[in-house]
């Protein structure tokens, strides 16, 4: 791998450059059936069957993946087929494939005869996946300080502008404005560890941030709702993103860790003013 200039030209984080444009999608592929040749241009019915099938599975698992990490299947839930099929309209099949996959992500778990049920929360299991957030998103984030170039310096100001200008939720329902806010504050933090060179640990790291997730959404609304918790998050951010640009790797280091520990600590809070009020 080629290395950046040590220290490109710094960039403001405060002015963003233009959102590079969407690549064009590829016409999608068309399957013929030849009439010439009578019923042998059937051959091909099966094919499409099966492609089917597995749309209908892969549509199933990113709808199912999507409502368990934005809470909307609530964690502990169980998870009946029958149900499920009605609430998304597939067949047992691509359910079953689904599930496996998700209980392989750790977002559903499998108990023997009483089947699949959403992975539920527990203040040990976020102590430790933020642990491991913490180790391997502050290592990919010293390495893109060191390999990033000028397109991973565009992306970083793109995502911070895009988040900043993202609508907050004003009532705990209003999913799809938690929605578009996740997944802008998602493009930043992943424009900041970009750059790190390793396909793995770019995996590990978004497999850990979805993890969180699961247990950030109590926090969004709160967030939302105090001008000062906002602006101590909008800060951070820039800071962040000023410190990768400057390429002054030792303070971004830190202030991703002080950042992380900090949401850490505002969903443990939330976990346990909720508990506390459900024993009342």
């Amino acid at each position: 791998m080629q290395k950046a200039s040590p220290k490109p030209a710094r960039r403001s984080a405060g002015a963003p450059e233009t959102e590079p444009a969407t690549p064009r999608r590829k016409a999608a592929s068309v399957v013929k059936l030849d009439a010439a040749k009578g019923a042998g241009g059937l051959d091909a019915m099966p094919e499409l069957k099966e492609a089917d099938a597995k749309t209908m599975g892969e549509g199933a698992y990113a709808r199912l993946r999507s409502d368990l990490i934005a809470g909307r299947i609530v964690p502990g839930t169980r998870l009946p087929f029958r149900q499920l099929s009605d609430r998304y309209k597939v067949g047992i099949g691509p359910l079953r494939e689904a599930l496996m996959r998700l209980a392989s992500e750790r977002l559903v778990a499998f108990e023997g005869q009483r089947g699949f049920m959403a992975s539920p929360l527990s203040l040990d299991d976020l102590n430790d996946l933020c642990s491991l957030r913490i180790d391997l998103s502050c290592r990919a984030l010293r390495d893109s300080i060191t390999w990033g170039g000028e397109d991973w310096e565009d992306e970083i100001l793109v995502s911070l502008h895009r988040m900043e200008r993202s609508p907050l939720p004003k009532t705990d329902d209003d999913d799809a404005s938690i929605d578009e806010w996740e997944r802008r504050h998602d493009r930043f933090h992943t424009s900041l560890i970009a750059a790190c060179g390793s396909g793995w640990l770019l995996h590990f790291c978004a497999t850990l941030s979805d993890q969180f997730q699961r247990y950030r959404r109590f926090t969004v609304l709160r967030m939302a709702q105090s001008y000062s918790l906002f602006d101590v998050v909008r800060s951070q951010h820039r800071g962040m993103a000023e410190a990768a640009l400057d390429r002054r790797a030792d303070e971004a280091v830190e202030m991703l860790k002080a950042h992380y520990e900090g949401s850490l600590k505002n969903v443990t809070e939330q976990i346990e003013h909720l508990v506390n009020r459900k024993r009342t």
